[in-house]
């Protein structure tokens, strides 16, 4: 067996976190996700209705429907890859869909060249600070801010460069009038999400607080129910055995190999109530009392935890807390067989979890149920994977191989 070496955990626990609130809010933010669609239907619609009604500008109209084919492509994109189900949003699927939509309104530009008649009219800059907006709830306000500069440059540029506009004027106003719509959006998207996550850190604060606290409670409850298992083992054995040799005011032989096995048995109980982990507390008093009816023929909660190297304490208060919520909701699940819950823990060099259970329930209704956890596992600088086979649900989630590009996606 390998030790858990100290640098693993402080290295775990030190994983730079963004500030995003789909980072550190990742249920919440998988809330917001159907905002990115609505804007891209929106950009996508008004492209549609700005060609039709600038019909008569086109100098190339083949150009414009490329450019609007890529525009379609990039929403897709961008609602394909912040949907909660391939979360975390990264870095390069951001610059993607920004190119893609600023490629996009670079091609309308051509489409019109010389024949546009006004900067107002034009789709390309909507369409870029539409899907600009919601960008900073997947990454960082200075990241965005970047694209927001740079797209408002591209595009003020060509509208400078424009000869053709009925509205006579100083390029530099033709400039402010396409990039305006872009850094304005850009920043109000920003704004939100800093205010968003202001409070998203805030609220961190309070929420660990009171969970220091409620871990003496749950840590009380733990004991109890230790309590009721050493209870539940005098009754049966202990009390039983010493009224029988009252009653013959004798000890025998045997009656000592008895007292031994009780006692060891006892004193194995009492070695497992001062080892229990974080883990078996919480599958006990998540399964409550349907893991409860199961001890005796099934074993207790460490027969169910396979984690002989405590690599639990990898896990941070924002970790436990997905993982708590994980296990609950499975939990709770009407089709499950508690008797089938396993966690196992492996590689402590990169820690690994494994979460097995049988759920006799559809899979499209375990992935709904089941996948806003995984997703927040990979927000919060886990890999997680899920998988339901035969009505086996199995669950898995790891510190990823910091040595490794980190992937956007992967696959469920």
């Amino acid at each position: 067996m390998t030790a858990l070496n100290p640098r693993t955990i402080v290295g775990a626990r030190s994983v730079a976190v963004e500030r995003t609130p789909q980072r550190l809010d990742p249920l919440g933010a998988q809330s917001a996700w159907l905002l990115v669609p609505l804007l891209g239907a929106v950009a996508v619609a008004y492209a549609v209705f700005s060609t039709v009604r600038l019909s008569g500008q086109f100098r190339d109209l083949t150009t414009a429907l490329v450019g609007m084919l890529v525009l379609v492509l990039a929403v897709v994109v961008a609602a394909v890859r912040t949907h909660p189900a391939f979360a975390p949003f990264g870095r390069w699927s951001h610059f993607g869909v920004i190119a893609g939509a600023l490629t996009a309104a670079c091609l309308f530009s051509e489409s019109v060249w010389g024949r546009n008649n006004r900067i107002q009219d034009d789709w390309g800059q909507i369409a870029v600070a539409l899907l600009i907006v919601a960008m900073p709830l997947y990454r960082p306000i200075g990241e965005v801010a970047g694209s927001a500069v740079v797209s408002a440059v591209v595009l003020g540029g060509l509208a400078a460069a424009q000869h053709s506009l009925v509205i006579s004027n100083a390029p530099l106003v033709y400039a402010t009038v396409a990039a305006t719509p872009i850094l304005a959006l850009a920043a109000g998207g920003a704004g939100y999400a800093w205010t968003l996550t202001g409070e998203t850190l805030r609220w961190r604060e309070v929420a660990r607080e009171g969970q220091i606290r409620l871990e003496g409670e749950l840590r009380q409850a733990a004991q109890r129910m230790i309590l009721q298992e050493r209870m539940t083992a005098l009754n049966a054995e202990a009390v039983p055995f010493l009224t029988g040799v009252a009653g013959r005011r004798a000890i025998t032989a045997e009656d000592r190999d008895i007292a031994r096995a009780i006692a060891e048995r006892l004193r194995d109980l009492s070695v497992r109530a001062v080892e229990r982990t974080w883990l078996e507390d919480t599958l006990q008093l998540a399964l409550g009392q349907r893991l409860a009816q199961s001890i005796p023929a099934e074993g207790g909660p460490r027969d169910r935890v396979d984690d002989p190297d405590r690599l639990e304490r990898v896990l941070t208060t924002d970790q436990r807390a997905i993982v708590g919520a994980l296990i609950a909701s499975i939990a709770g699940r009407p089709g499950l067989d508690p008797s089938s819950v396993r966690i196992a823990a492996s590689n402590p060099d990169q820690p690994s979890f494994t979460l097995r259970a049988r759920v006799d329930e559809p899979r499209n209704e375990l992935r709904r149920e089941l996948l806003p956890f995984v997703s927040s596992l990979n927000a919060a600088t886990m890999r997680a994977t899920m998988t339901v086979h035969d009505g086996e649900l199995t669950v898995r989630f790891a510190y990823p191989d910091r040595s490794l590009p980190y992937p956007e996606g992967r696959r469920r």
